[in-house]
């Protein structure tokens, strides 16, 4: 829910088994893509491009109305604290999900959005801006009891897809004996509409085993890795610090390369990853001058951000030679 309106500092508010190395069902393979083109955006008709944005009750005394996914929410809160006191406004914030983020937006109820994945087709909407405030590391997890350290990303991804089911094909033996030596895949297939995220693991859904046990929520991934000697699953790291209880969950390095390591990973070495975008408008009924400031210093002040939270700014995204399109990251480095 929203935190209360403040003017200065903001108050916050089982499944299938199949045989030993059944193959998983085809599917024909697209190529990953990590980013949709901002040139096209989705139809919505006159009468809903010329309403102005309309703040909900809880937001309605506010200057501004914002709306954050969970990971930008407690990252960029700070600096919005920090921005509205300095400029003497008042804001409302609500932390959410790249759903509910996506849904304020089209119901027009929000001056700003946060989202923890690249904007997809239907999220481009006329008269809609995305920025980008940085990358973060998408880790691939198992349990600690699994003596397995490193991955070659393409048996990362042939694991996901059913074709390994088995840790011994790596010639290591989960030494409890319960039979948990089966590889057990978990994957949140959230955001399906847009790309990246676990989306750069196997691009679509089909393409992932029929063995695969879905959560929906992050806690829900990381118990079930605590739980099961065999899993294996994704998190952002600073998510995983968040949830996961004791020391029951170990961080797959993928080539040699560790997510924890932010050069290889700004280096394209590290291939799985978060993009952190916010939005404004530029239509005329929509604008909101207060926001486009609060983007500009939300997107300067990217390198202050608390490192625990694990966003590589955009600035080092753009000295290493990502694409970009205006604020919004476009593109990997060639």
């Amino acid at each position: 829910m929203y935190s209360n309106v403040v003017s200065g500092p903001i108050v916050s508010f089982l499944f299938l088994f199949q045989l030993f190395l059944l193959p998983a069902a085809k599917a024909q393979e697209p190529p990953i893509s990590a980013f949709t083109d901002p040139a096209k955006t989705i139809h919505m008709g006159k009468e809903w491009e010329s309403r102005s944005i309309i703040h909900e009750r809880q937001a309605e005394k506010a200057d501004l109305s914002v709306v954050l996914d969970q990971h930008l929410y407690p990252a960029l809160l700070p600096l919005i604290e920090e921005f509205s006191k300095k400029n003497n406004l008042k804001v409302a914030i609500l932390s959410g999900t790249c759903g509910i983020s996506a849904g304020k937006l089209r119901e027009k109820k929000a001056d700003m959005a946060g989202f923890c994945c690249p904007a997809g087709e239907t999220d481009r909407l006329p008269g809609l801006s995305f920025h980008t405030i940085g990358i973060g590391s998408l880790a691939l997890l198992i349990n600690r009891v699994n003596p397995l350290n490193n991955l070659p990303l393409k048996s990362a991804r042939d694991i996901f897809r059913g074709r390994i089911n088995h840790w011994k094909v790596f010639g290591k033996d989960i030494p409890s004996g319960t039979g948990d030596e089966i590889i057990r895949p978990i994957g949140r297939l959230h955001c399906k509409a847009r790309p990246g995220h676990w989306r750069l693991i196997l691009d679509n859904e089909e393409l992932f085993s029929a063995r695969l046990h879905e959560v929906s929520t992050i806690p829900d991934m990381i118990a079930g890795i605590e739980r099961k000697q065999g899993a294996i699953g994704y998190e952002v790291l600073w998510m995983v610090e968040k949830y996961k209880k004791g020391n029951k969950i170990k961080i797959l390095s993928i080539d040699g390369y560790s997510p924890y390591d932010k050069e290889a990973l700004v280096a394209g070495k590290y291939p799985f990853y978060r993009t952190l975008n916010i939005t404004t408008w530029t239509s005329e009924s929509a604008k909101n001058i207060e926001a486009d400031k609060l983007a500009d210093y939300l997107i300067r002040n990217a390198q202050r951000i608390d490192p625990r939270y694990g966003i590589i700014p955009v600035q080092k995204l753009r000295k290493a030679g990502w694409k970009f399109i205006g604020n919004e990251l476009t593109g990997e480095r060639d």
